[in-house]
């Protein structure tokens, strides 16, 4: 959103994610902002790294990103849980630094999720870390819009 504020170009690629959250509903109505992404739906409590719809879906999604990054159009791309693609192996580190080391000057890149690999924290120029202390999920309360999704 600050990019945005700031007159810039931002295209957010969801991995991971339905296609009709909330947060791409409001996304629509915001000038210079674009999202992208279109998956099953994931469910943070469950390790899914062996499901192929996922992986097909992430591999989709991830060339989208690269296009994107190298396209020179946008000022930053957003690869939302694109850490989680990395943690479950659905993108290689090679693919993944291969898209970085190649992107325009003037282009930043944001990964978020969880798990991100120190790989990717060592070739980083920012790393913040959010810490889950506790969620509503680790009790079995379902995703609710407008929170979670």
């Amino acid at each position: 959103m600050r990019a945005v504020g700031a007159g810039c170009k931002v295209a957010v690629v969801q991995f991971l994610k339905p296609q009709e959250s909330s947060e791409v509903k409001a996304a629509k109505s915001i000038p210079n902002l674009s999202i992208y992404g279109k998956s099953r739906p994931y469910d943070a409590r469950l390790d899914q790294r062996e499901s192929a719809e996922l992986r097909e879906d992430s591999r989709r999604d991830f060339g989208i990103a690269s296009v994107l990054i190298a396209s020179s159009d946008y000022d930053m791309v957003v690869l939302d849980e694109m850490n989680i693609v990395l943690e479950y192996g659905f993108v290689t580190c090679e693919e993944m630094l291969d898209v970085l080391r190649d992107r325009p000057d003037h282009t930043e890149v944001v990964l978020t999720g969880r798990y991100a690999p120190n790989w990717l924290i060592e070739a980083a120029d920012l790393v913040t870390e959010m810490k889950e202390i506790k969620h509503p999920a680790n009790g079995g309360v379902q995703a609710r819009k407008g929170i979670e999704f």
